[in-house]
C-alpha cells in the first residue's frame, strides 16, 4: 500500500507540475514565437485536463491514506467534467481553426490539442501507459486496451 500511495502522490503532483511548467514555458516563449489565440486556447484546454488528472490522483491518494471511499459527489463532479471536456474539445477545435493568427500559432495549437486529446483519453477512457517504462508495445498487445482508473470509477457510479 505504501508504494501505491507514493505512486498516486507522484502522479498527482506530476500532472499538476506539468500544467504549471507548460504555462511557464508558454509565458517565456509565447511572445518569441508570436503565438496567439489558437495556441492559448489549446494550452488552456490541456492545462485544464492536466489539473483534472492531478486532482483525481490526489483524491485517490487521500482516499487510500484515509482508508475511505471516494465521496460520491466527487465522482459526480468528474462525470460532469467528462461531459464538459467533450464539449470543450469541439469548441477549442473550432477556435483553433477559426482564430489562428499565423502558422506558428496553428502548429503550436495543433500539437497542444493533440496532447490534450491524448490526456483526455488517458484519464477518461483508456489507460495509455503499459509496462514499467510507461509505454511498452508488447505489453499493450498482450493485454489490449484497458479502461482507465477514472473510467472504471465513473462506471461504478452508474451501477449505484
Amino acid at each position: 500500500m505504501r508504494n501505491q500511495a507514493k505512486r498516486l502522490l507522484s502522479l498527482g503532483m506530476g500532472e499538476i507540475a506539468a500544467g504549471m511548467i507548460l504555462v511557464w514555458v508558454f509565458l517565456m516563449l509565447g511572445t518569441y514565437w508570436d503565438l496567439g489565440t489558437a495556441g492559448v486556447s489549446a494550452l488552456s484546454f490541456l492545462v485544464f485536463l492536466l489539473m483534472q488528472g492531478g486532482t483525481y490522483w490526489l483524491i485517490r491518494y487521500r482516499s487510500l491514506k484515509n482508508h475511505a471511499a471516494i465521496d460520491p459527489s466527487l465522482i459526480m463532479l468528474f462525470g460532469g467534467l467528462r461531459k464538459l471536456n467533450r464539449l470543450l474539445g469541439v469548441v477549442i477545435l473550432i477556435a483553433i481553426a477559426g482564430f489562428f493568427e499565423n502558422s506558428a500559432d496553428l502548429t503550436f495549437a495543433a500539437l497542444l490539442y493533440l496532447f490534450a486529446l491524448l490526456e483526455y483519453v488517458n484519464y477518461y477512457e483508456f489507460r495509455l501507459s503499459y509496462g514499467v517504462s510507461g509505454f511498452n508495445v508488447f505489453e499493450l498487445r498482450r493485454q489490449g486496451l484497458r479502461r482507465s482508473s477514472l473510467n472504471r470509477l465513473l462506471g461504478s457510479r452508474r451501477r449505484l
